[in-house]
């Protein structure tokens, strides 16, 4: 029914209203499509962050990056040269000032450390660094198992991070 009604209008539409229409409509705008009896049906049919071949996809771009075949990774995508966001590496590297050269980061939903991967390069002089991520556990157990190193490390909850080591920063 809704398809249709769209149709017709389109075929009434002059091109001018058409026109004006776009400039103007709402974008970024979240909607819900379908029909669907309740929310667990609909999440039945969508695909989220969990599902698994996000965490290969991902993980496949880290290991690349750690082990020195790509050089940045972000959201699973491969980069041939790192996009450092310059603000936040100023503020990582004054919160290392402020703290003689101690910066401890706990990176909530922080992937696999793309972040980490991202300004390990200025961050690596530091008297002392710890990355710890929290994730999904699926991330989790894998960046335990396949990713940390050094001050990188991966934590199932914010208190279990905390209990390892008190950030710095946030």
């Amino acid at each position: 029914m809704k398809d249709t009604i769209k149709k017709a209008l389109k075929e009434i539409t002059p091109p001018l209203g058409t026109k004006i229409y776009r400039k103007f409509r709402p974008r970024n705008v979240l909607k819900w499509a379908g029909n669907y009896p309740s929310w667990e049906a609909a999440m039945r049919e969508a695909d989220g962050y969990e599902k698994p071949s996000i965490l290969e996809t991902v993980k496949a771009a880290v290991l690349k990056v750690k082990n020195g075949q790509a050089v940045y990774e972000r959201d699973s995508v491969i980069y041939g040269e790192i996009q450092y966001s310059w603000p936040l590496l100023a503020c990582l590297l004054g919160v290392a000032a402020e703290n003689k050269g101690h910066l401890h980061v706990l990176d909530f939903g922080g992937s696999l450390g793309s972040t980490y991967f991202q300004n390990r390069r200025f961050l690596s002089n530091l008297e002392s660094l710890s990355w710890n991520v929290v994730e999904q556990s699926h991330f989790v157990a894998c960046g335990q198992q396949e990713i940390a190193e050094g001050p990188l490390r991966f934590f199932y909850s914010v208190e279990e991070a905390i209990a390892f080591q008190r950030p710095t920063v946030l």
